[in-house]
């Protein structure tokens, strides 16, 4: 209809944020232990896959490149997480939290983010802003924008 294409999974994003919210309007019980067994399900074998399918031996011409990028982006990860992230958040549990996530998403993907949250609240309790505050804007807000934006340009430059 407007000759744009997008990814696949918007429709099951916005599906799934209607549902949510429809539940939560009717204030029916909403499947939350369910919901959280099926995720660390599902982000453990995302992790596991990812990691499988990684060809590490076509990148052994880069391997000194790719040791030093990793090196700076670590770096300046934590410099900016701790300087930034954590003193903007509020300089508490929660910010602490909320920095290991935006490292992981920084790192890599909101999976990483969400394992790095995952691994400090289970030794140190629950942090309910962080995980309110990272998956919305590393899944939705993110995918949402890039969504858009790529496929702008994808539509512009062909």
């Amino acid at each position: 209809m407007t000759n744009n294409t997008f990814p696949i999974y918007l429709g099951a994003m916005l599906v799934a944020a209607v549902m949510r919210n429809v539940i939560d309007a009717k204030g029916d019980r909403f499947q939350d232990e369910e919901i959280e067994v099926i995720g660390n399900i599902s982000l453990n074998l995302f992790l596991a896959m990812a990691m499988m399918s990684m060809k590490l031996w076509e990148l052994v011409n880069l391997a000194v490149p790719l040791i030093i990028i990793l090196i700076a982006q670590t770096a300046l990860m934590f410099l900016f997480s701790y300087f930034v992230v954590f003193n903007v958040m509020g300089r508490n549990y929660n910010a602490a939290v909320q920095s290991a996530g935006f490292c992981g998403f920084a790192m890599g993907a909101t999976s990483n983010a969400m394992a790095n949250m995952q691994a400090i609240t289970n030794q140190y309790g629950p942090a309910r802003e962080a995980y309110f505050v990272i998956p919305l804007v590393g899944c939705l807000f993110i995918d949402f924008i890039n969504a858009f934006v790529i496929t702008g340009f994808l539509n512009w430059w062909a």
